[in-house]
């Protein structure tokens, strides 16, 4: 279950009175005057990000991020397991206009330059904002899951 549908559910009856009156995601995130908290938490993870890579290289995040991308360990089969990095790169694949993702430690080092120039990042994290919002279906009445 989605964060934004578990927020939904816990508001208890107005998303069933929204759906029953044939309100959409949309609408009835304007008229409540939300945004999604998954909207909330993609900006949240992303500043966070800018943060930990404005330090300095030898700290223990700046440093698992580097440890990442060197693992050259055979990975396990199934499903894959859901870190940060995946996550970021799953975030970048809604950028259509940008060539950037975060698959390689060369990734990771232009994700760094972005950083370290806050004008810049703060309009790149806009951007993924931007895409995220656009990419949701939010069309549909709230209340089916």
């Amino acid at each position: 279950m989605g964060t934004d549908q578990n927020i939904r559910r816990k508001v208890g009856l107005f998303p069933s009175k929204a759906a029953a009156q044939g309100f959409g995601n949309k609408s009835l995130y304007k008229k409540c005057e939300q945004t999604p908290i998954s909207l909330e938490v993609l900006q949240a993870r992303w500043r966070l990000f800018g943060h930990v890579f404005r330090r300095e290289p030898s700290i223990p995040a700046n440093k698992a991020m580097a440890f990442y991308f060197h693992d050259n360990a055979k990975r396990a089969r199934g499903r894959p397991i859901t870190t940060l990095p995946t996550t970021l790169n799953n975030d970048l694949k809604i950028l259509k206009n940008r060539s950037i993702s975060l698959t390689s430690q060369k990734d990771l080092e232009t994700l760094r330059k972005i950083a370290e120039r806050r004008q810049e990042w703060i309009i790149f994290t806009a951007d993924i904002k931007k895409a995220a919002e656009a990419a949701r279906s939010d069309d549909t009445p709230s209340g089916r899951p």
